[in-house]
């Protein structure tokens, strides 16, 4: 499976990066971690923990990118697991469960009291496209909707970023003309979520698409994307709750 960094990737693995550094511990469950480069950034910082996914192939291309031992992978969903942690991230997973709230209830029970959840979704129902079909996505949000969805399974201290603009916005109708000419991975909705980790645009095209969209290349994206945090503007939503500790 191939996989690299595109701009709108690239954002939004920066606002998770951000808000990271606000949690405490450094025990992570990564649920999708797909070809786990967020993994690796994470191993290279030092955390701890476990990437799962229900793709073998990305599994196989997150496995061989990790230096360390800290951090594991394993093919299974949340409901498999027992170990609870202090951190749990789900990048672009909660659009594709039909029960959102029972999905959201999983990440609730491998955290630890205190801990964290990180999420990212697609955002705005007026912004479908042939992506969301292709990558068997069941909604996209509002801000209130995934607001309301955290607060129903249990969490506290929420915020919600509005996050990419302005580099998202521009690339998003790309997506939608290009990935037209493609055949989807599956007809089955799960199954078109275990391959939708890969790229399927512009195959063999990983090393121009690392020289030319990195840290370095995109920081004035990332500092731009700042500033319309608080709105409403963006193509894709992030938030961070917390689960109240027990007493």
């Amino acid at each position: 499976m191939e996989w690299y960094p595109t701009p709108s990737y690239l954002v939004k693995r920066r606002v998770i990066l951000e808000f990271l550094t606000t949690c405490d511990g450094k025990n992570i469950l990564e649920v999708g971690c797909g070809c786990g480069d967020l993994l690796h950034v994470l191993d290279r910082r030092g955390y701890s923990g476990l990437g799962i996914d229900i793709s073998e192939d990305a599994l196989g291309v997150a496995g061989a990118g990790l230096s360390s031992h800290r951090i594991k992978v394993a093919r299974c969903t949340p409901g498999d697991l027992q170990e609870k942690f202090d951190i749990v991230i789900a990048s672009e997973v909660m659009e594709h469960y039909q029960d959102d709230e029972f999905f959201l209830l999983q990440l609730w029970e491998r955290l630890l009291d205190g801990g964290h959840v990180l999420l990212t979704v697609p955002a705005h129902m007026k912004d479908w496209g042939p992506n969301d079909d292709f990558c068997g996505h069941v909604r996209r949000y509002e801000r209130t909707q995934l607001y309301a969805a955290l607060k129903a399974a249990g969490f506290d201290d929420i915020v919600i970023c509005s996050y990419g603009v302005p580099i998202y916005n521009v690339m998003k109708p790309f997506y939608d003309w290009a990935i037209r000419t493609e055949t989807a991975p599956a007809d089955a909705p799960m199954e078109k979520t275990a391959e939708s980790g890969g790229m399927w645009l512009m195959k063999g095209a990983g090393r121009l698409f690392r020289i030319l969209f990195n840290d370095l290349t995109m920081y004035p994206m990332y500092v731009l994307q700042r500033l319309f945090y608080s709105t409403d503007l963006g193509k894709g939503y992030f938030a961070i709750a917390r689960k109240k500790e027990q007493k």
